[in-house]
């Protein structure tokens, strides 16, 4: 399920240092905090800023959770729609 979505896509799995510095090179990008084993009941959209995600060296966010990354909206929601068959929900910190 994760290797299959499009170029512009990035999935982060235990590699918290990839997903922050990715992080700091998209700040207009998006990204689907999502369990390991993606479910359509829960596929969170956030911007790059959220303050859900710190930069706390204790919290392994990319370990029981992973994080779906794109500079594009659309094909975040696309790849949600097809892959897992579930919609996103908007984090209400980053689009409240």
């Amino acid at each position: 399920m994760l290797t299959d979505h499009p170029q512009s896509v990035t999935v982060f799995r235990d590699d918290d240092r990839g997903f922050f510095s990715w992080l700091d090179d998209n700040p207009d990008g998006y990204f689907i905090n999502s369990e390991r084993r993606p479910k359509p009941t829960y596929l969170v959209l956030h911007r790059p800023g959220c303050s859900h995600f710190t930069r706390n060296s204790s919290i392994h966010w990319t370990k029981d959770y992973i994080k779906i990354c794109s500079s594009d909206r659309s094909d975040l929601e696309e790849w949600a729609t097809s892959t897992v068959r579930g919609d996103v929900t908007l984090c209400s910190t980053c689009f409240g």
